[in-house]
């Protein structure tokens, strides 16, 4: 099942993540990524019971269930609440730079070039 990455497709994922390379690191990223993706094809072919099915948030708790051959006790995710949030006032408050109604942070993102 072992997937085979090229060096071309190697050099276009860097290149596309703005990394450099050097000739030995793509040797090296070619079975890396290929371990990767093994590892979510692996996961791809775990039998989910139907009423989970399509459920891609419920993968990794079937994946702990399988391992621990646990099928009867699969637990399922807790429901998304909101709980002991902080009030706005008093996050802007709290904030070191703000302009407005909003937090001023340092860019992270160059233009493109």
């Amino acid at each position: 099942m072992t997937t085979e990455f090229s060096r071309e497709t190697v050099k276009r994922i860097a290149e596309l993540a703005r990394l450099q390379v050097t000739e030995e690191e793509i040797a090296t990223y070619q079975a890396e990524l290929a371990k990767i993706l093994d590892a979510f094809k692996a996961l791809a072919d775990l039998p989910l019971p139907e009423d989970l099915a399509g459920d891609a948030r419920s993968a990794i708790i079937m994946a702990k269930a399988s391992q621990n051959n646990d099928s009867e006790n699969i637990s399922r995710l807790r429901p998304d609440v909101i709980n002991n949030s902080i009030q706005t006032q008093v996050f802007l408050e709290q904030a070191p730079e703000r302009e407005g109604v909003f937090v001023r942070v340092p860019a992270i993102l160059t233009p493109s070039t």
